[in-house]
């Protein structure tokens, strides 16, 4: 009787043992399933994250694109100054004649169209802004209409000594004195005078003679 007892003791504690090893084993995997859950998570929290970045990243670069773009449609949408695409240069000036008695004859560069724009005078400046002598050009000079461009023609007299250092230069019927003047005297030649702007001596621009009427 005592040994069939002892047996049974013996049986259920091995019982007792062997589900307490199966519930501790289920307990770990639970936790580690759990484990694995949260970094599914976290995986997908940084991928998100990524995404993210990768977003903002090309909406910036998108950005700077558009900006660069309406940064060239600004510049393009504004077309060069008058002072660029509208000039009239003096690009060479010779004179024949005696002192106080001098002929010139002017080279004239100038963009001209036909009478809607064309340069409508050179003349001749001290070197104090007055005006000495000027020659009307009575038509516009291009060779669609013949008269060719660059064009040369002679004025005077022009009553300056010898060694008197004037400037030469020509003037657009739209936009004024907008091109490079050159400056010299008879006894030295001309060269160009590149600090001979616009805004040299622009009250002459009113005084006669002035044009009366362009041919063509």
């Amino acid at each position: 009787m005592k040994r069939w007892r002892y047996l049974f003791f013996i049986f259920v504690t091995m019982q007792f043992s062997a589900c307490s090893a199966e519930t501790g084993s289920e307990s770990t995997e639970d936790e580690d399933s759990g484990t694995a859950g949260d970094s599914d998570s976290d995986s997908e929290t940084e991928t998100t994250s990524g995404s993210d970045t990768d977003t903002d990243a090309d909406t910036d670069t998108d950005a700077d694109i558009d900006t660069e773009t309406d940064s060239d449609s600004d510049s393009d949408s504004n077309p060069d100054s008058d002072s660029d695409s509208v000039y009239a240069h003096v690009t060479a000036v010779s004179l024949t004649g005696d002192p106080n008695n001098y002929t010139f004859a002017v080279t004239v560069e100038s963009a001209d169209i036909n009478c809607s724009q064309y340069a409508d005078w050179w003349e001749v400046v001290s070197g104090a802004g007055e005006l000495i002598y000027r020659r009307i050009l009575e038509h516009s000079h291009t060779d669609t209409n013949g008269s060719g461009n660059p064009f040369t023609r002679t004025g005077g007299p022009v009553p300056v000594a010898a060694d008197a250092e004037v400037i030469v230069r020509a003037h657009m019927n739209t936009v004024g004195y907008q091109g490079m003047a050159m400056r010299g005297s008879a006894q030295t030649g001309f060269a160009n005078a590149p600090d001979i702007g616009s805004d040299f001596a622009p009250d002459v621009e009113e005084l006669d003679p002035q044009p009366t009427d362009c041919a063509f």
